[in-house]
């Protein structure tokens, strides 16, 4: 054999062998899982195995949401899920857990938002919802978000000025009205002052009583019967509204007290109470799991502007007005949106 031709095959054979071991590295790779993305979700309140639906808070919903987009949890998304169970006091050390994890983006609610703001400054949050004032602060500019929030508002303090209108329209006599809410959420820190312009106008006096979850409940209704209400007024808190057993006490200790009963969560008059103006509660969600999509395929939170809700449901209980001897006139009822007879 020639030398110089086998010395010339030398740097041949060498780059066929190491074209050869990069084309089994590549398979290799190729053959391997992808990395999954990563989605953390910090929950206020308790888990539920109940479906998505318009009685429910919003985490069932936007996990069929992230089902319907291709986002199945354990094949093309990894959720981590830590739930707080109306114990808010829980919320940061949570969210810092979660952040130790390293997600992509972290999907939360009510006061969830501010702990999850706290314990980064770097990985995308969308919320869906929270209250118009802490989400404001937080995203800086609400049409392009200036950190690393965006998301939904659920309710904001024209909402429920509108709602006492409504009670006070469909309960004339109401002079004295309960304000129940949670003093650790930070949507109502500043109830019911904010709303007593209004309720001046209005002549209505508001008392404000406060229950951390259901458990505080019973407490609540002790001082509202002592105190002379005789209405009470049931705000939007995830560990309050936003869960039905709570719901379902306080319709019923207003039912058992003639105290009607109105609200700023949309399921409160189906479910017993006089009157609610709320918000679809389940399309938030829906519409939380868009963006959370839009952020793992590159998305920031400054390109996803924050959304407050436009529409609004109004329903009435005409039975429960009849048990508390009201009487509702037709050209009230013709402006809602849901009668329950």
């Amino acid at each position: 054999m020639d030398r110089r031709a086998f010395m010339g095959g030398v740097p041949i054979a060498a780059a066929l062998f190491a074209f050869l071991s990069l084309a089994e590295t590549a398979c290799a790779w190729a053959q391997q899982p992808a990395k999954l993305p990563k989605v953390a979700v910090l929950s206020p309140i308790a888990p539920t195995a109940e479906p998505c639906g318009p009685n429910l808070p919003g985490l069932p919903c936007f996990v069929d949401a992230m089902r319907e987009l291709g986002y199945v949890d354990g094949k093309s998304v990894l959720f981590e899920f830590r739930f707080a169970a109306d114990d808010y006091k829980k919320l940061p050390a949570l969210a810092a857990e979660l952040v130790s994890l390293r997600p992509d983006v972290i999907y939360t609610s009510g006061p969830g938002a501010i702990a999850a703001a706290k314990a980064t400054t770097t990985i995308p949050i969308v919320v869906a919802p929270t209250g118009e004032e802490p989400l404001t602060r937080l995203a800086g500019n609400l049409a392009h978000p200036t950190g690393n929030v965006t998301g939904f508002t659920l309710t904001s303090v024209e909402q429920e000025i509108k709602c006492l209108e409504l009670l006070k329209e469909f309960a004339p006599r109401t002079s004295r009205v309960a304000i129940l809410l949670n003093p650790d959420s930070p949507s109502y820190r500043d109830y019911p002052g904010v709303l007593a312009p209004a309720a001046g106008q209005l002549g209505v006096t508001l008392i404000k009583f406060e229950a951390r979850n259901v458990l505080g409940l019973p407490q609540a209704f002790a001082a509202i019967a002592a105190s002379g209400a005789n209405a009470i007024f049931l705000v939007d808190d995830p560990a309050l509204a936003g869960t039905r057993e709570a719901r379902k006490q306080v319709v019923e200790q207003g039912l058992s007290r003639r105290l009607p009963v109105a609200s700023s969560n949309s399921s409160v008059a189906s479910e017993g109470g006089l009157v609610s103006l709320g918000t679809d509660r389940p399309a938030l969600a829906r519409r939380a799991a868009f963006y959370v999509v839009k952020i793992l395929k590159g998305a920031k939170p400054a390109d996803l502007p924050v959304e407050r809700p436009s529409t609004f449901k109004l329903s009435v209980n005409v039975k429960t007005a009849k048990a508390l001897g009201l009487t509702i006139p037709q050209t009230l009822l013709l402006r809602a949106d849901e009668v329950i007879e």
